[in-house]
């Protein structure tokens, strides 16, 4: 058995779905249960080791699409700036760095490396930008090893990307994407060709090699919902609700408004074997709406999405009839509704 947990992206300020997430991964460790954290958005500015471990899941939880192809693990970056310069031939003239950016020159060519370092008291590099004659024409990221180059050529005075390629540990490229500049990706392998970011993931999907003592968790769908839910049916698949559900003003006595992030997920609830909410109360209404505006009566769970083991007190007392509030300014975090809840509670 294994909890395959599916998500998009995951950055530096992640949002609270990667915190629950992260708060679920170390449940899961204490109770020995195999489970997997699944990322599919394109994340190549850090090395995706850095951000997940920042928050807290241990390295051989996290499956990032885009090498799950290949041999690399996901592992924290320990290339250096002269295994960087291997990769490109020249004597070097001069250095010059501003903080996390080092760029090196070469003698009697016109020609530079930038590279931009994890630490700026460091010597490990995460990316490095490769210019000739004033035009950028590819790019390298590294972890322990090179992972994936980008190609450009130049047009318009611009440099456009028109093609990723993704290494195994010991060099040999495993596929291609090809951008084809607004049109749908092509993913080249050896000895077979996906259209489609759609059909890449469907792929990954069928590796799993999923079975009834399998559960997918789906996090976020956008993009990937149709593929996930087709795929995941010889497993157990449960979608995680993490936000208000639904538009209260655009909602009256014949028609609902869902929350545009889980309108694809309610509308095919009849494929999910459990919703997983956080308060009794939004599983009551949740309910209470399925039976109301659809004809699917689905299994929903409350799970709360973290807690603590003891309330801490303090030794100088507690302040009556305050709170704090954390998150993001967001019109959907209805800050106000909590400043007017206040200002009654106080009447």
């Amino acid at each position: 058995m294994t909890i395959y947990n599916i998500n998009l992206g995951i950055g530096w300020a992640s949002s609270g779905v990667e915190y629950a997430q992260a708060y679920r991964a170390g449940v899961f460790r204490k109770l020995n249960l195999s489970s997997k954290f699944i990322f599919t958005d394109m994340i190549l500015a850090d090395n995706i080791q850095h951000l997940t471990a920042n928050i807290g899941f241990d390295d051989n939880q996290v499956i990032w699409l885009y090498n799950h192809f290949t041999d690399i693990k996901i592992a924290p970056t320990s290339v250096t700036v002269d295994d960087v310069l291997a990769y490109f031939g020249g004597e070097e003239s001069h250095r010059e760095k501003n903080g996390k950016v080092l760029r090196v020159f070469f003698f009697d060519q016109d020609k530079f490396v930038t590279c931009y370092l994890v630490d700026e008291n460091k010597d490990l590099v995460q990316h490095a930008e490769y210019v000739f004659k004033g035009n950028l024409i590819r790019k390298d990221y590294f972890s322990y090893t090179r992972y994936c180059s980008e190609y450009f050529a130049p047009k318009d005075n611009v440099a456009v990307l028109y093609q990723r390629t993704f290494y195994n540990e010991d060099g040999t490229p495993v596929y291609d994407i090809l951008m084809n500049q607004g049109k749908e990706e092509v993913y080249h392998f050896k000895d077979k060709i996906f259209y489609g970011k759609q059909a890449f993931v469907r792929a990954f999907m069928k590796s799993l090699n999923l079975n009834k003592s399998d559960l997918v968790i789906l996090d976020r769908e956008t993009g990937i919902g149709q593929v996930v839910f087709e795929e995941a049916q010889t497993a157990h698949l449960a979608v995680v609700v993490h936000a208000e559900h639904y538009s209260e003003n655009a909602t009256n006595e014949d028609y609902i408004l869902w929350n545009n992030y889980y309108d694809y997920q309610f509308t095919n609830a009849d494929k999910v074997d459990f919703f997983i909410v956080s308060t009794d109360r939004q599983n009551e209404v949740l309910q209470e709406q399925f039976a109301k505006y659809t004809q699917h009566q689905p299994k929903i769970v409350t799970i709360p999405v973290g807690s603590i083991d003891s309330l801490t007190d303090s030794s100088q007392g507690r302040k009556p009839f305050s709170l704090i509030t954390a998150s993001r300014l967001a019109k959907e975090k209805h800050i106000d509704w909590l400043v007017k809840a206040v200002i009654e509670a106080h009447k």
